[in-house]
């Protein structure tokens, strides 16, 4: 039952124990002679023990290189969630406000590049589009700005953990998404206080595009696209808990990023900001249009597309893993103590 970690964390507090002892024996002796040797073994003592540490050390990185384990990535989730959930309001509100505005820049940039190659074709200038996308996503997560989609599975978590309420995971939800909604229309405001120039000549036929585009769609194709965005929004915030290198975190966001603009998914705070952006355009937009063939459909697709296609999922697949895991380190403690016990009366 005993894996290398246990030997040595063992061998570590048996050190110290014995250090300690030396120690306490040092403090009564008169002779200088026995005093110096118990000195010299209290050094070993301390030398074993540092040893021992390094040794702890290394096979803690070495596990550390190793791949994530699902149930890992759930712990970290959970310790990440929690501190999520424990934010002030206007920290989860203005971290919406600067992510809304930050997955814009992404739109523009999608469609500046879509505009700069139409004349190679619609699908190579959609093609091109879709991979400057996600620079607008790798601002957002390099600036720790926040999106409403973005939670649904970090902070869902500690609440079916049941170590938060889910009165604070509501709280989360709604600030952030009004924080979105503001960033959004405030760099709408901007564009429009600047003049349609302000974003230079490229974007304007495509923002327009994507405005008419999106509120073309039904009710259900709209709640349907967006059940695959709240999946592949989720499956990108999980991808980057999986990881420690950034590399591979940029990498997921990419990747995940690229199949959502690529696929014509519907997120709610991008598409807004995109109908948003081709009114200014010619885009010919009401807010009962907005608000009835986007917002709703939408805010209600990424929800559950986050939270049961991906979130719960995950969350089902951990749980076996979960009492396996606490099974393990129970005997593993106890075996533990029984040969400290035994050492001890050694």
């Amino acid at each position: 039952m005993k894996t290398d970690e246990d030997i040595l964390r063992l061998n570590i507090i048996l050190e110290d124990q014995a250090f300690n002892s030396y120690k306490e024996d040092a403090l009564f002796v008169e002779d200088p002679s026995i005093a110096k040797i118990l000195e010299n073994i209290m050094k070993d003592e301390a030398s074993h023990s540092e040893r021992f540490m390094k040794a702890l050390q290394m096979l803690k990185g070495e596990k550390e290189e190793e791949e994530e384990s699902p149930l890992l990535v759930f712990q970290r989730a959970v310790e990440k969630g929690i501190k999520r959930l424990s934010r002030p309001w206007l920290e989860m509100f203005m971290s919406g406000v600067i992510g809304a505005v930050h997955v814009t820049f992404g739109a523009v940039a999608m469609a500046a590049a879509a505009g700069a190659t139409f004349s190679a074709g619609k699908g190579i200038a959609a093609l091109v589009g879709a991979v400057f996308f996600p620079i607008g996503f790798i601002l957002l997560k390099l600036s720790q700005s926040e999106l409403f989609t973005e939670n649904f599975l970090v902070p869902v978590i500690p609440v079916l953990e049941k170590q938060e309420r889910i009165f604070k995971l509501l709280k989360l939800w709604v600030l952030t998404l009004l924080g979105n909604l503001t960033g959004a229309l405030l760099f709408f405001l901007l564009v429009k206080l600047g003049g349609n120039h302000s974003l230079g000549a490229l974007p304007g036929v495509f923002l327009k595009h994507f405005a008419m585009f999106k509120l073309s769609r039904s009710f259900l194709e709209t709640f349907v696209s967006a059940l695959f965005a709240g999946a592949i929004i989720t499956t990108m915030t999980w991808l980057v808990l999986a990881t420690q290198s950034d590399v591979a975190k940029l990498i997921a966001v990419w990747a995940c990023i690229f199949v959502m603009a690529i696929g014509h998914f519907t997120h709610v705070v991008v598409s807004t900001s995109e109908i948003l952006l081709g009114n200014i355009f010619g885009a010919k937009v009401t807010f009962k249009a907005w608000f009835f063939k986007l917002f709703v459909p939408a805010t209600f697709g990424n929800t559950l597309g986050g939270m049961l296609l991906i979130a719960l999922l995950h969350y089902l697949q951990v749980l076996h893993s979960k009492k396996a895991h606490y099974d393990y380190l129970t005997r593993r403690d106890e075996a533990l103590k029984a040969v400290i016990r035994e050492k001890l009366r050694l």
